[in-house]
């Protein structure tokens, strides 16, 4: 439904806008299939058998492993992509009637919807601990009001930023989502899942991992 709404509100801008949000939606959806979903069909099965059994710590432990994995390999992506938005663009579309100008367009768009992956990615891990205690209508209802939340940003957003503003109003969506989604995981559970010492040990490899791609980027690798 969100792509639906998504396309039809493009149809209203400039022309282009429908292929630019469709080429940058590629390039998002690949680390969210590849890590998010992949990682979460992997550990669905232990985690709902152990959920069953009433092992609900060592549940929480599955669930601690898989956060750490899956935050790590969003976050590299999120960085790579939108450091070296303009040159994955280019390497992948720019040809023929695509020009150099339509590779800054779809970049910025590209952009706009990586900010969002960590929060999408993450939630489609921790949706898993509704599924498996069987709180589906809870599931369905963090998707109803996400909907009208992205309805929301991308009529607000549309205006001043174009098809830009629609991919950010996606990425928006998704930390709603994400908030909704923890506040009925618990946040008793989140903060078994989160400790100080490996937060800053994260914190400290984002910082020296951006430094390096920006250096990279800046010295060698930029069109």
């Amino acid at each position: 439904v969100m792509s639906f709404l998504d396309t039809w509100l493009a149809s209203f801008l400039a022309a282009g806008s429908i292929s630019s949000l469709y080429y940058a939606n590629r390039i998002f959806q690949l680390p969210l299939a590849f890590f998010a979903i992949a990682l979460s069909i992997a550990i669905f099965p232990t985690v709902s058998k152990k959920i069953k059994a009433k092992e609900i710590e060592s549940a929480i432990v599955e669930f601690k492993k898989g956060f750490w994995i899956l935050l790590y390999l969003l976050t590299a992506s999120v960085v790579g992509g939108i450091v070296f938005s303009n040159e994955i663009i280019w390497l992948l579309f720019e040809r023929g009637a695509f020009t150099r100008e339509n590779t800054y367009i779809v970049a910025d768009v590209l952009t706009m919807y990586m900010i969002g992956l960590i929060p999408y990615g993450l939630n489609k891990l921790f949706a898993l601990w509704l599924y498996a205690n069987h709180q589906q209508a809870k599931a369905a209802k963090i998707a109803t009001l996400s909907l009208i939340v992205y309805a929301i940003f991308a009529i607000s957003l549309i205006k001043p930023m174009g098809a830009m503003g629609l991919a950010l109003a996606g990425s928006i969506t998704g930390f709603v989502s994400f908030y909704l989604t923890i506040k009925h995981f618990g946040v008793d559970k989140m903060v078994q899942i989160i400790n100080l010492k490996e937060t800053i040990r994260f914190a400290l490899l984002l910082a020296l991992f951006t430094l390096l791609l920006i250096t990279i980027h800046n010295l060698w690798i930029h069109i």
